[in-house]
């Protein structure tokens, strides 16, 4: 194992995201490491070892990180004089003429336009940044490395000062590459880099951008035994771009439209687990994709809108598949934008959603909120009862249909249910307000209702219960979460 160590001097890092040239890239991605490598080999015409290094680099694909969370500095917009656009020139004996004299006095830094810069920046808890490689190099390698490190100066931004070194017991990664969807993408070095690079500083044009490689958060090495049900705790957080402030009444409407936005871009065949229907047609037996309401509840102003939508992952699909099947509609285009995705149905809504990336992020869209470790939950849309009540025990009935409900997606029976017609949590709408969920063999409306429920250690989330828990309904939080303010 090898890694290269980045200490930015100034405690912080001045670099544009490519994809959005307003915001700080942090972490800096591999390839800009790459190329500040190659310009220090380039200018200061370095010899073989150098050269061997870079070529075995770029051969390593895409290296593990450990990169500390960073906050973002305001971003202001400068106007910078442009560059000379074409130098003066006069026949040697002869007197400038009136339009070269105008020419050159709009070279003067005082009359020169000026264009619009920004100058985004980000300011991490921790300066130095670990980009970590499994192999061993050889050791003419490491000596080019070595050389390489000592003589990169920037990363980014010129007033983006660093120190580079060889760093041989780097920390333990927090971000490594992954095939599956992932909410950082970051540009990686390949085969061939070196080379183009070299051909485009010798012939003075900038180089192009690389390949993109999504990134993700490692599990812990040792889980917990906390009881979880069938879904992963990470949820795929889709944050609401533009549209009219809905609330949590629209929730059946809008996990239909987002289910079949996703069934339309996936590749053909639909897979069971994201159809939720057998190749046969028949509803299937197996958890598959849910599709949850992110909304603004649970602190005092809180008033129960949507700030966006959420997918919910069963545990057993590998993350290879998941970024095969959601990559269409959910992940990076080539110049690492986000895609995002159009929920429409006429005057109800008009809405466009991507993948959440933000470094702080309302407290509605992470995931912790749904998925931390509690004794008591509290419905934030109500749970659906597969059958009706009956006789004279039908609250008693209902509450076993809870416990039932549980156990069904893997938690633990609970010790206490409590039904209500109103949520524990504060934004809450009342159950009636909710549309009803009907039955598809006769289209019977079943009951809802909301609901308290208590287990007797903690259990992991995220908690979806009852018939429609594949449609945003039964959607649990913890009670007394104090994540702050959702907006």
């Amino acid at each position: 194992m090898i890694a290269i160590g980045i200490r930015h001097l100034n405690g912080w890092s001045m670099a544009s995201d490519s994809a959005d040239r307003n915001r700080p890239e942090w972490p800096p991605h591999p390839d800009r490491i790459f190329m500040a490598l190659a310009a220090a080999h380039f200018e200061t015409d370095g010899g073989g070892s150098e050269q061997a290094a870079l070529h075995w680099l770029e051969r390593q694909g895409a290296p593990s990180i450990w990169a500390s969370e960073a906050t973002h500095r305001d971003t202001t917009t400068a106007y910078v004089p442009v560059n000379d656009s074409a130098p003066l020139s006069r026949r040697p004996g002869r007197a400038p003429s009136p339009q070269q004299v105008h020419t050159g006095l709009q070279l003067l830094p005082e009359n020169r336009p000026r264009q619009a810069r920004q100058f985004p920046v980000a300011i991490p808890r921790d300066p130095t940044v670990y980009l970590v490689w499994p192999a061993d190099p050889p050791p003419e390698v490491r000596d080019g490395l070595e050389s390489l490190c000592g003589k990169v100066i920037r990363v980014g931004h010129s007033a983006s000062l660093v120190q580079a070194w060889v760093e041989d017991a780097p920390p333990d990664p927090n971000l490594i590459p992954t095939e599956g969807l992932a909410r950082h993408p970051l540009r990686v070095s390949g085969p061939g880099r070196l080379d183009h690079l070299t051909a485009q500083y010798q012939s003075n044009r900038r180089p192009e951008r690389s390949r993109w490689v999504s990134y993700t958060q490692p599990q812990p090495k040792t889980q917990p035994e906390i009881p979880q049900g069938a879904f992963d705790n990470r949820l795929l957080a889709l944050r609401r771009i533009d549209g009219r402030r809905l609330g949590l009444e629209s929730t059946l409407m809008l996990a239909d439209k987002l289910r079949n936005a996703v069934v339309r871009h996936c590749p053909q065949p639909v897979p069971e687990w994201v159809s939720g229907h057998t190749a046969d047609g028949r509803p299937s037996q197996k958890p598959h994709l849910a599709f949850l309401p992110l909304s603004f509840v649970g602190s005092e102003h809180a008033d129960g809108h949507l700030l966006g939508m959420a997918m919910a992952i069963p545990k057993l699909v590998d993350q290879a598949e998941v970024g095969r099947c959601l990559n269409p509609v959910l992940g990076f285009s080539e110049d690492g934008s986000r895609r995002r995705v159009h929920l429409y149905d006429g005057a109800n809504f008009d809405w466009h959603l991507e993948m959440e990336g933000g470094d702080s992020p309302p407290a509605a869209l992470r995931s912790r909120v749904w998925t931390r470790p509690a004794r008591r939950w509290a419905t934030v849309t109500p749970i659906v009862f597969d059958r009706h009540p009956k006789g004279g025990e039908r609250e008693a009935q209902a509450e076993a249909m809870v416990a039932e409900a549980c156990e069904r997606i893997g938690l633990p029976r609970p010790v206490d249910v409590v039904l209500s017609q109103v949520s524990l949590h504060l934004g809450v709408p009342h159950s009636r307000a909710f549309p009803g969920v009907r039955r598809k063999s006769d289209r019977g409306r079943l009951q809802h209702q909301h609901a308290v429920i208590t287990f007797a250690g903690p259990v992991g989330g995220p908690v979806i219960l009852g018939a429609g828990r594949y449609r945003g309904y039964g959607l649990c939080r913890p009670s007394g979460w104090e994540g702050g303010n959702a907006e």
